[in-house]
């Protein structure tokens, strides 16, 4: 009894839905559109029907199948077929075929000018391509559950292509818990209403593939667009969205997802899931930012009680500007959803090892903690909340907040050669002439000019003091040849001709070198300019060279005193001493925040 009862069952189900689609009425393209020219009331309806392609009359609504097509900015529109007439379609089937042996799409809804609102609930398969849409498109798809015989291999499908939508649009499709091989493509349309009142309203769920690729969508007054659900590949590539208000929703997104390279006029407002390893997400695409939309919608009820699209654009604008640049910082609710949002990107972009851009990430997100920091300073002033808020500052101008290493470098060099540069005004005791230098430069050449010696016997003069002591240890070794080891008088002699070398060798230059022979003053009055010349040249060459010593005497010092060295001592006087100690401690800080930095990336 229990079997007959399920066949019995069985039998009434299959007649009942095998009746059901026979009460479908079938037409073909063209006559479709001739019902429409025919009809006398100004709004077209029509209701469970089956729109076929006609090999004997509809090959007006052929196209040639090109995968590599783009929009022609020269097509020409024939203009042959206009609607005037609103349309109500509801749960019409629009079939059409792929010929693969002939590679035709054949029945596309091509070059239609609709001038009427449109209105589409359940209409399926529908193909469009270089159509023109005057006023407002709205398109719904709740009843994913009839199949129709398709030969292009899906039940339901939604292709627009090349077509301009000139007012308000909103699509609509809710088959997430479908069976249908549900697909959408949307490639390279126009969306650009004449009022900016209008609105952009896009919602696809539970899509097994979904396209929407070069898109243009301006001058809406508001734009909002949701995926969710999709269970295969879904695509968003190198759209414009041109809006004042934009809200994007990616939820649920079980499928590979890749979204890069669209354009954005106006910070984004987001809904997020976390990222798959399998997406493909572009960051350069935020350029106007973008913030998280759940907290904004929070403060317009808390507000005024209304939500996005009910408020007019100046208003929203205002409201708008106000989240962004207070409210989600002094919020802590709103806080914590903005820093969920740029998680998302961050461990995505770390999954990938994209360190680049995960810096950059990371960057976004410390500004926007030292934001909420500085706030949180004002409300309660404690040490402990200032310093907190002052070294997140100084990380993000000295490092990046530990992401570029070599900022730090770069500052750690600015600092040795300021504090270098205020060291060459002071004696130090690494300079063995100090201050006196120059003026001991001076002396040397009054000496050379007025004696009558040359300049090599000028400067073994200027050593004497220092030959003499040499000349000591010389004698000493002579007088103890028979007094002492041999090893010593063997050893000790190259060691004196090693000391005096450097003083020999400088002196046997000069020797090469001297300009004059006698005094200035005895030179012949046609000699005198060629030699002035030329000790001019040597006195200013002297100059530099002891200006260069002295410059890097103190930037050695510096160098010494910032990386802490110290040598156990300061070898400076007075004030330049402090600031040595201040130049110290920067050292400590600005070497430590390097090498934190440093492991940060290498660990990163």
């Amino acid at each position: 009894m229990k079997n007959q009862l399920t066949i019995l069952l069985f039998l009434l189900f299959y007649i009942n839905g095998y009746s059901q689609e026979s009460q479908y009425k079938e037409y073909s393209y063209s006559e479709f559109f001739k019902m429409i020219e025919n009809e006398q009331d100004s709004v077209f309806v029509l209701k469970d029907a089956l729109i076929k392609y006609n090999s004997k009359t509809d090959l007006r609504f052929r196209v040639e199948a090109d995968p590599n097509q783009k929009r022609d900015s020269s097509y020409v529109y024939r203009n042959d077929i206009v609607v005037n007439k609103h349309l109500e379609l509801s749960n019409v089937q629009f079939v059409y075929n792929v010929n693969s042996y002939s590679r035709y799409f054949e029945g596309v809804l091509l070059d239609i000018h609709f001038k009427k609102s449109i209105l589409l609930e359940d209409v399926k398969s529908l193909y469009l391509q270089y159509c023109r849409f005057e006023e407002a498109f709205r398109y719904t798809l709740s009843n994913c559950d009839q199949k129709f015989s398709n030969k292009a291999g899906y039940d339901d499908l939604a292709n627009f292509e090349y077509t301009d939508f000139s007012s308000s649009f909103s699509f609509y499709n809710n088959c997430s818990n479908s069976s249908l091989q549900n697909s959408q493509y949307f490639l390279e349309n126009s969306f650009k209403p004449a009022k900016k009142e209008s609105g952009f309203l896009f919602n696809v769920m539970g899509s097994r593939f979904f396209l929407f690729q070069g898109n243009t969508i301006a001058n809406y007054g508001f734009i909002f667009y949701s995926v969710s659900n999709n269970s295969g590949r879904t695509r968003i590539d190198d759209n414009l969205f041109d809006s004042d208000f934009i809200h994007i929703s990616k939820t649920n997104q079980a499928g590979n997802f890749k979204w890069i390279k669209n354009r954005y006029t106006s910070p984004v407002f987001l809904e997020l899931d976390p990222f798959s390893a399998g997406d493909e997400v572009d960051w350069n695409q935020f350029e106007k930012g973008f913030a998280a939309y759940n907290p904004l919608v929070n403060y317009l009820l808390k507000t005024i009680n209304r939500y996005p699209v009910q408020i007019s654009e100046e208003e929203r604008n205002n409201l708008v500007k106000q989240y962004l640049d207070s409210v989600r910082i002094y919020d802590e609710g709103a806080f914590t959803d903005e820093i969920s949002i740029k998680s998302h990107f961050y461990s995505y972009f770390r999954s990938r090892y994209n360190t680049s851009i995960a810096n950059k990430v990371y960057i976004d997100l410390k500004d926007f903690e030292t934001q909420r920091l500085a706030i949180l300073y004002k409300e309660n002033k404690s040490f402990e909340g200032f310093f907190t808020w002052k070294i997140n500052q100084f990380l993000k101008v000295f490092s990046a907040y530990g992401t570029k290493p070599a900022k730090a470098v770069v500052f750690s060099m600015w600092v040795i050669l300021l504090f270098a540069l205020i060291y060459l005004f002071f004696p130090n005791s690494w300079d063995k002439h100090g201050k006196n230098r120059i003026i001991d430069r001076f002396s040397f050449f009054f000496k050379y000019m007025n004696k009558n010696a040359g300049i090599h016997e000028v400067y073994l003069e200027e050593q004497k003091e220092e030959l003499m002591s040499y000349d000591t240890f010389k004698n000493l070794i002579t007088n103890s040849k028979e007094t002492v080891p041999k090893f010593f008088s063997f050893t000790a002699l190259p060691m004196y001709k090693w000391a005096i070398s450097g003083t020999k060798l400088s002196a046997a230059i000069l020797k090469r070198m001297d300009i004059m022979k006698g005094t200035w003053s005895e030179l012949p009055q046609k000699k005198r300019f060629w030699k002035s010349i030329l000790l001019t040249g040597a006195f200013t060459i002297a100059i530099l060279f002891d200006i260069f010593i002295k410059m890097l005497n103190a930037l050695m010092l510096s160098i010494n005193t910032f990386t802490t060295l110290g040598f156990g001592e300061i070898p400076i006087k007075g004030l330049p001493r402090y600031l040595a100690i201040v130049e110290g401690f920067i050292g400590w800080f600005m070497l430590t925040i390097f090498s934190v930095s440093l492991i940060s990336q290498l660990l990163n």
